[in-house]
């Protein structure tokens, strides 16, 4: 089961970041033939970093880094660290100096150890070794032509920066914009172009690009200057943040402009078999608009062009739930469940069965929640994770985790989804849902998931994912911190949002959280 019922908007694996982030701490395999009492200190670091105390992080990763002891891998986990310990303390110089130290111990540097070191290089008013650290990065893509797909947004903002730190500031404006359509939800990218359309005289322009920062700026982002200058031109963050794609919805204009090429396919159809696919398009598409009725008209349609079709059958039982129709869309789905069962069982690929099955997989689960069958409700999560790539294996445990939640402990655990969550314990740069999975347990904060989310590089996604995430945040208040103002508080954001075709706007429409 994904946010989008019947078509998973696509999860981004790899979302590039301006920076790479720090590691948890030195890892096991580097730390075999290090003394104690220096593993110790190096480990403290790390742990006082997670705490926030950065100051003695930073004390602790410098006496680390200074014993003659460290492998040369563990130095510079541990320096690049450092680098970032230092910005967070406001210590450009020395986290310049500390990013330095880490790519002279690193063969070959990665393009996010040197993006980091160009814009180190910038805030330190270096700007010419700035602009040739990016210039280094340019030539390294040259050949394969790649630089958009491989590094991406944060090139383009740092040459940005450059750029405007020389005056040239529509060139400036230029790269910022090629960096926002690459990432459209990057808070910094439209502070920084603001201030270079400031610049040049463009005050319209720069308001605009305060109204998106103001939109995708977490709390933290926005400093004293910066809240005077927004209030100064009669922005209010926490009144843009509740509608962050202003008059667009994304998601609902993916799925309209989707729902007219089905209707074109149908109009071009000419077999009973294409016919059946484009009702069954159709079908798909008005539900995910709000068009449920229809929708369910549609996907009769197509079984009777295609009754043996089990796709189409799936998808009825999602539009069912759609339709708050709950007994018969579990009627409906309970013998194609049972046909999944059989053929897993004799299937030398069990994960092909249940990848075949997992829409009616994750529509049961969420049909079975609203009923408060919750041992049901973790079987089918369970189905569900046995087809799905590790980033929805991730969403089906964080759903687990949900489950348990909204049951008060009454939901029975599940040994798979026991393992599994033992196994995903570590984040995984560019998968937000292994973060929401982590922060479901009480691991993380949801400013760093909503960090993952505002990377992904497209509209659609990205409203998908805040739905994700904003239910999970109203469930974890309501549920394990009971805390109901703050779960009224995300449902809010959430219907603001209007994520159209999401399980998790519907699950909240119903008191799901």
């Amino acid at each position: 089961m994904s946010a989008c019922a019947h078509n998973s908007t696509p999860v981004s694996t790899a979302a590039k970041h301006t920076t790479t982030g720090p590691q948890s701490g030195p890892s096991a395999n580097l730390t075999a033939n290090v003394p104690p009492d220096v593993l110790a200190t190096c480990q403290h670091s790390a742990g006082e970093m997670a705490a926030g105390h950065l100051a003695e992080a930073a004390r602790l990763a410098n006496e680390c880094v200074a014993s003659h002891s460290l492998p040369v891998a563990m130095r510079t986990q541990m320096l690049q660290a450092l680098t970032f310990i230092n910005i967070g303390l406001r210590d450009n110089q020395a986290a310049l100096d500390s990013q330095l130290a880490a790519i002279e111990l690193t063969p070959v540097p990665s393009d996010q150890q040197l993006v980091l070191l160009a814009h180190l290089y910038g805030i330190n008013q270096r700007n010419d070794e700035s602009r040739a650290t990016l210039e280094r990065i340019r030539i390294a893509h040259e050949a394969k032509h790649d630089l958009d797909q491989t590094v991406g947004a944060p090139y383009y903002q740092e040459l940005g920066s450059a750029l405007a730190a020389e005056k040239r500031f529509q060139e400036s404006i230029d790269a910022f914009s090629k960096a926002v359509s690459l990432e459209p939800a990057l808070a910094e990218i439209y502070r920084r172009r603001a201030a270079a359309r400031e610049a040049s005289g463009d005050a319209a322009g720069a308001r605009t690009d305060y109204v998106q920062f103001a939109r995708w700026a977490l709390d933290q982002e926005i400093d004293s200057p910066m809240r005077a200058k927004l209030t100064s031109l009669g922005i209010n963050p926490a009144s843009e943040r509740h509608h962050p794609f202003g008059d667009a919805n994304p998601l609902r204009e993916m799925n309209a402009e989707l729902l007219e090429q089905g209707r074109q396919s149908l109009k071009a159809a000419t077999t009973p078999q294409s016919k059946a696919e484009a009702y069954g398009d159709i079908s798909a598409f008005l539900d995910d608009t709000g068009q449920h009725a229809e929708a369910l008209t549609a996907i009769d349609k197509a079984i009777a062009l295609a009754p043996d079709n089990t796709s189409y059958k799936q998808s009825k039982v999602t539009t069912l739930v759609s339709l708050n129709r709950i007994d018969d869309a579990l009627r409906l789905a309970a013998p194609i469940r049972k046909q999944a069962h059989e053929e897993a069982a004799t299937a030398t690929t069990p994960f092909a069965v249940y990848k075949k099955y997992g829409e009616v997989s994750g529509s049961a689960a969420v049909a079975y929640i609203q009923q408060g069958k919750w041992s049901d409700a973790i079987d089918a999560l369970v189905d569900r994770a046995k087809g799905a790539e590790v980033y929805d294996q991730d969403y089906m445990a964080t759903m687990y985790l949900y489950v348990r939640a909204k049951s008060a402990g009454v939901a029975p655990a599940s040994p798979y989804f026991d393992d599994y969550i033992r196994r995903a314990a570590q984040p995984v740069i560019g998968n937000y849902r292994r973060e929401l999975l982590l922060y479901m347990q009480g691991k993380l904060t949801i400013d760093q998931v909503y960090i993952q989310v505002v990377s992904l590089g497209n509209q659609a996604t990205i409203q998908n994912a805040l739905a994700e995430i904003w239910f999970m945040a109203a469930a974890y208040a309501r549920y394990v911190k009971h805390d109901d103002d703050a779960a009224r508080a995300f449902v809010g954001r959430l219907n603001d949002l209007q994520p159209y075709g999401t399980n998790e706007w519907m699950l909240a429409r119903r008191g799901g959280a």
